[in-house]
Order: structure tokens, then sequence, then C-alpha cells
């Protein structure tokens, strides 16, 4: 059984810094990946520090070796979002 969260709960962009950059970008959440919390967790989607989340830098324009835009990337969440209300991440190069 699936618990719903509340759609004002629910969390659909995350501040995401480029290491290489030193910029940071705000970027729409694609899903999670790992949540290292709990694997009841990762299938429910549930967001906590340490989670990583996939992200879509496809405004970012990276692009690969082959010439083909990058979409999806992940990124480890490195707040507490229940406590701060948003989600701040690093992007994983």
């Amino acid at each position: 059984e699936r618990f719903i969260r509340p759609s004002g709960l629910r969390m659909k962009k995350a501040h995401v810094t480029h290491p290489e950059l030193k910029a940071t970008f705000n970027l729409d959440i694609i899903g999670v990946k790992k949540n290292p919390s709990s694997s009841m967790y990762t299938s429910l989607g549930v967001i906590t520090k340490g989670t990583i989340i996939e992200v879509n830098v496809s405004e970012l324009g990276l692009v690969t070796t082959t010439g083909r835009v990058v979409w999806g990337k992940y990124a480890q969440v490195t707040n507490n979002p229940e406590l701060d209300g948003c989600i701040n991440a690093v992007l994983l190069v």
C-alpha cells in the first residue's frame, strides 16, 4: 500500500551545485535512485539527507563525447529537506 504525499509536500525542483563550474542551478527532479536510510524509502520516493536523486540537466546543455545531449544525471542531497523546506544537492560527475 502506497502513501500518497499531499502535493504541497511534494518537491519538484532541487538546488543542484555543479562541483567543477562552482555554480548552482534550480533543476527538475526526475526521481529517487537510492535512499541510504531505508530501501522502503527508495521505493516510496522519500528524499532525506544522502539520497541519490536523478535530475533533469537538459537546460545546462551538457553533451556526451558522441554529441548527444545529456538530460538525466544523478545528484546527492546535502541537506535535510524535512527541516529546510528545500532540497540542496551536489551533482555527481
